[in-house]
This record gives structure tokens, C-alpha cells and sequence, in this order.
């Protein structure tokens, strides 16, 4: 069930996140550092605005709506909820662009960085409630447009307007609008009147409100490096250190989303049929699934960093790049194996609470270390400060899931993932150091594909399943 689910929600987890990420190495071609600052501060403010607005919402729909019945109640407290949330989420981007970013803002950025906002966050909610009734082609359209289309309607922006952070505004938020209304039809969502509902009010609180310290403390660890550097030097520093932050976390989040697009909701239905005792075999099985492809993506950068970094950025953020890149992406796949894993199970037994203490020690710690990294090694420090603040946060993750709940991974899926990226690294290793696209994109192909022949060695029944679907689905084609 859970290769089924991961099949059908593979190219909106592909061509989505692909675009997030072709998006960190393209930007750098046309915007300044100044303006890749501005740029990705307002990104930033975006996600802190639909966290603090619409993280607990989210949440409770996610875990619970497929088991809610009534759909005119649900779908009155839905429209309440937006209402609510966008109203706030319009003052408070006005507002942090106006007085946060170290620039002077005119009308015009506050409007695209407020219009940015609210369709992005709108979007991001409604493909989580299209995940929650598997609703797989809404969510998929809400991925693949909104940033593949993005990405276009960028790239047409800064050529034929400017580029400037306000273009790429804009041209997202037509993207995400377009998104929106091509997806909310497929949606099993009625337009009716606004009614809030004082028992599902109080029932999604009480179980998303946690999730919103828990979620903007999230946020603290991918954003405070921007801001830290921000008010240590200034917002050019910003645009020199997101390339690589912004490509590690991007290629880990998209490694991850790859294989987690259906756990989650496959480890809820396993807890309704079975209980604990078959919720913690599904979840060593989904955790197993994301290091197989975490890992060999962290050894793949680090082996072929300055390959990737010389073909894919341009030449004015190559130097911090290439010294900044292995470490945010090994930070990032920490991150993202908690975010996904151990985290998850707090989750799924509804100690949401547990994510409050578990993210906020981590976000100390980011904090904290990043900003001493900063004051000793300068930009590159502050990455290296982050990687350890990961580290901390998910052995805290993990230690309390293990000892709570039972969570567990498997040593011998540990062991035949770490086989096979020895394989891929071993191969990468003797390869000569490419020069050009042609030769990098060699490169990566060769390591795919000797880890995928690994695996399929390490994991022969997984294999053959998979391989059957595969063909199943090209012969229905």
C-alpha cells in the first residue's frame, strides 16, 4: 500500500520540489545579491505568516477529516478559517516586510510580498487537505503549478519586466492563484457560507495549537540563519549564503518528499486497524524508506560538491557555495529525518506537545550555535553552527520516541542502505571531476544508478514489487 500511494503522489513530489530547487540555482543568473535577499527575507516571512496562522488548522485536518462525516460543517469552519487567517496574514507580511528587512520597501514590494503570501499559504493548506482524502490529482496540480508554472512565469517576469524581487513576486502569486482555481474543483469542497463551529473550533485547537509553537520553531530552523546573518552584515549576505542553504535544504526536502507523500496518513490508518503494534512496524518501514534515499543524497553531494556547485551557480556565488553546501545538506536530511520520522510518531499518538519541546530545543540550539558559528567562522561558520543545532534536535527527537512510544529502526535496513551508498560513493569517487553539465549530469546517473543496483541487490523482494508495478502501470500506458 504504501509503494501504491507513493507511485501515484510521485510526480507532484517530484516536479514540485524540482522546481523549488531549479528555482535557488536560476535566480542567481538574474538577481543580484541584494535582490536574492529581499527575495527569499520575504520567502521567510511567507512561511512564519501561514504557520502562525494556519499551521493548527492544517494539522487537525490532516489527521482527523477523513474521519469526519459531516462535510457542511467541516467545509463552513473551512471558509471561517481562511477568512480569518488571510485578514491576519495580510498585516502581519505588511507589517514584518515594512520593519524586519533591512531595506526600505516601497508600496508595491509590501503589495507582491502581501499577495505572495496569502496564495501561497492558501495553496499549502489546501494541498495538505487534499493529501488527507487522498485526493491525489488536487494535490498534485497545486504542487506541480504553483511552482513549476512559477518558475515560468518567473523566468518571463525578470526577463520581460525586471529582475527584481517584486516581479518574482508577482509572478508566483499568478501561478498560485491559477493553482488554486484549478484544483478546488477536484476537491470534495462545497463554497458555502462561513460558520464557525464552536465544537470542531475546539477540538482542531486543541490539538493544532501546540503545532503552532511547535511549527514556527520549525520555521526558526530554516529561517534564522537569514535573519542572523542579515543583522550581522546585511541583506547582500543574505542572497551569498541562500544559494547553498537554500540548495541543501531544497534537494533534501525534495529526497524526502519523494517517499513521504502517503506514510504519514498509511501510518494513521494503521493505528485505527491494528493500534500501536502495527503503527511502529509501518513507521521502521517509512523511516527505512527515507534514509535510502537521504543518505545516498548527502554522500552524492558531498563526493561531486564542487562539480555540482561550478556547473549549476553562477560565478559570483560559487566560492561560499562550494565551502556551504555539504554541510547545509547534511543539515537539512537530519532535519528532514526528523521532521518526518521521529517527530511523527509524537504525532500520530497525539502528544503534539512532545513537538513543542522537541522543535524548541532544536531552534535554541540553532539559534545559539549558528550565531556563535557566525562570530567565529563568518557566513560559513553559521552553516556549520546550524548542522551541529540538527544534530542535537534529532538525537532529543529520537531518544524520546524510543523510549515513549517504541519507536525503532531496523539495523539490517541500516546496514544494507549504508552498503549501498558505499557502492555509489565508492564508483563517484573514481570518477573525474566534470567540468560541465554534461559530465556532472554523468556523474549523477552513474551514482543512481549503481545504488539503485545496490538496493535491488540489498532488498530483492522490494525490488521485484516494485519493478512489477512499474511495468504494470507502462503497460496500461
Amino acid at each position: 500500500m504504501l509503494m501504491r500511494q507513493t507511485i501515484l503522489y510521485l510526480p507532484a513530489q517530484v516536479i514540485g520540489p524540482l522546481a523549488q530547487m531549479a528555482a535557488a540555482v536560476v535566480w542567481t543568473y538574474w538577481l543580484a545579491p541584494e535582490a536574492l535577499g529581499a527575495y527569499v527575507l520575504v520567502w521567510a516571512i511567507q512561511e512564519v505568516a501561514g504557520l502562525a496562522a494556519l499551521a493548527w488548522w492544517s494539522a487537525f485536518v490532516l489527521r482527523y477529516t477523513s474521519t469526519l462525516t459531516d462535510r457542511a460543517r467541516l467545509d463552513g469552519m473551512e471558509w471561517a478559517v481562511q477568512i480569518a487567517a488571510a485578514l491576519f496574514q495580510a498585516a502581519f507580511a505588511a507589517l514584518a516586510v515594512r520593519y524586519f528587512l533591512d531595506i526600505e520597501p516601497t508600496l508595491h514590494f509590501i503589495a507582491a510580498a502581501v499577495c505572495f503570501t496569502l496564495t501561497r499559504n492558501i495553496g499549502s493548506h489546501f494541498a495538505d487537505r487534499a493529501r488527507a482524502h487522498f485526493e491525489i490529482t488536487a494535490f498534485s496540480v497545486i504542487q506541480i503549478v504553483g511552482s513549476g508554472i512559477g518558475l515560468v512565469f518567473g523566468l518571463l517576469a525578470v526577463n520581460f519586466i525586471g529582475p527584481t524581487p517584486e516581479a518574482l513576486l508577482w509572478a508566483y502569486t499568478v501561478a498560485q492563484v491559477l493553482a488554486l482555481a484549478l484544483a478546488l474543483p477536484l476537491m470534495r469542497l462545497k463554497a458555502v457560507r462561513p460558520r464557525p463551529d464552536a465544537k470542531l473550533l475546539a477540538a482542531a485547537w486543541r490539538y493544532g495549537a501546540p503545532l503552532v509553537v511547535a511549527s514556527l520553531l520549525v520555521w526558526v530552523g530554516s529561517q534564522a540563519i537569514r535573519f542572523i546573518v542579515q543583522l550581522e552584515f546585511d541583506v547582500a549576505a543574505v542572497g551569498y549564503v541562500t544559494v547553498g542553504w537554500w540548495l541543501g535544504l531544497r534537494l533534501t526536502s525534495f529526497a524526502a518528499m519523494l517517499v513521504t507523500g502517503a506514510s504519514f496518513t498509511i501510518a494513521v490508518q494503521k493505528i485505527h486497524e491494528l493500534g500501536a503494534a502495527g503503527a511502529l512496524p509501518q513507521f521502521a518501514t517509512n523511516s527505512a524508506l527515507l534514509l535510502a534515499i537521504l543518505v545516498p543524497s548527502v554522500a552524492g553531494v558531498i563526493v561531486l560538491n564542487e562539480s555540482l556547485v561550478e556547473t549549476l551557480v553562477a560565478a559570483a556565488y560559487v566560492p561560499i557555495t562550494i565551502d556551504i553546501l555539504p554541510m547545509a545538506v547534511a543539515a537539512g536530511a537530519i532535519r528532514a529525518f526528523k521532521n518526518h520520522g521521529s517527530d511523527q510518531v509524537f504525532l500520530l499518538f497525539e502528544r503534539t506537545t512532545l513537538n513543542i519541546w522537541s522543535t524548541m530545543l532544536e531552534a535554541g540550539a540553532i539559534v545559539v550555535c549558528c550565531w556563535i558559528g557566525l562570530r567565529i567562522g563568518g557566513i560559513q561558520g553559521a552553516v556549520a553552527g546550524c548542522l551541529v543545532a540538527a544534530i542535537i534536535g534529532e538525537l532529543f527527537s529520537f531518544i524520546v520516541a524510543n523510549r515513549l512510544f517504541g519507536f525503532y529502526l531496523r539495523l539490517a535496513d541500516i546496514a544494507k542502505i549504508a552498503g549501498a551508498t558505499a557502492a555509489m560513493t565508492a564508483v563517484l569517487v573514481f570518477l573525474p571531476l566534470a567540468h560541465s553539465l554534461t559530465g556532472m549530469l554523468i556523474e549523477v546517473a552513474a551514482g543512481v544508478l549503481v545504488y539503485g543496483i545496490a538496493m535491488g541487490v540489498m532488498f530483492p523482494d522490494g525490488a521485484r514489487v516494485a519493478f512489477a508495478k512499474v511495468r504494470s502501470r507502462l503497460v496500461r500506458a
